[in-house]
């Protein structure tokens, strides 16, 4: 009868992979796009009524939820990994992949907030 050393030892990680690529690649197409628009309003090309427009704009709004929603994942996988890979005792590694959880939820839920408006 085969013994399983610890929870999650049988599977590849191949999920993890996918996601964390997939994020990088959404994070790069979309990345750029807020740089550029710094890059524009302290240029002086676009002044505080047209950066308010720009942002104002549903799509502006949705390609700000996909970009911090990509960086959630990307952030949580990387992060999952890493403790999964240095943390030996799983007392020690569920809670802090938890609270790791918990405060990149609270960080995306309050930048929804602020993108959307709801406060």
């Amino acid at each position: 009868m085969r013994v399983v050393k610890e929870p999650g030892a049988a599977h590849s990680g191949l999920s993890d992979w996918y996601w964390q690529r997939l994020s990088a690649v959404v994070l790069a197409l979309l990345l750029p796009l807020p740089f550029f628009l710094l890059v524009a309003v302290y240029g002086g090309a676009v002044d505080q009524q047209g950066l308010l427009d720009i942002l104002d704009h549903v799509v502006s709004r949705l390609l700000h939820t996909i970009l911090i929603l990509a960086l959630i994942i990307h952030a949580y996988m990387g992060l999952k990994v890493i403790l999964e890979d240095y943390v030996h005792t799983i007392a020690w590694r569920i809670p802090l992949i938890g609270a790791m959880l918990v405060m990149m939820a609270t960080f995306g839920i309050w930048w929804l907030a602020m993108i959307w408006a709801w406060i």
